[in-house]
């Protein structure tokens, strides 16, 4: 899978999910410091930005503004190298 097609799925995923849909409520006493770190999968369902990779992690860290950033690892089999994508959720 080309790389560049795969960023710019990963981006449209992340810019689709700026504003909470209609009759949802997001969730109270979300302790986002609890969630900050690195996070190793164990598992996954099968999704096809993640395809091919092996080795995935994510690693949260705050922003300035107070959201969250995501920085999403894998190591990609079939090309044989590692690939990095940054996002930024608005949590």
């Amino acid at each position: 899978m080309n790389k560049y097609f795969l960023i710019f799925l990963l981006s449209s995923l992340v810019l689709s999910c700026t504003s909470i849909p209609e009759g949802i409520k997001p969730v109270t006493g979300f302790e986002k410091e609890r969630y900050l770190g690195t996070w190793y999968e164990i598992a996954r369902l099968d999704h096809p930005f993640e395809r091919d990779l092996e080795r995935i992690s994510a690693t949260y860290d705050l922003r300035e503004d107070g959201g969250i950033a995501v920085l999403n690892k894998g190591y990609n089999t079939k090309e044989k190298n590692g690939l990095k994508l940054r996002e930024k959720p608005t949590l």
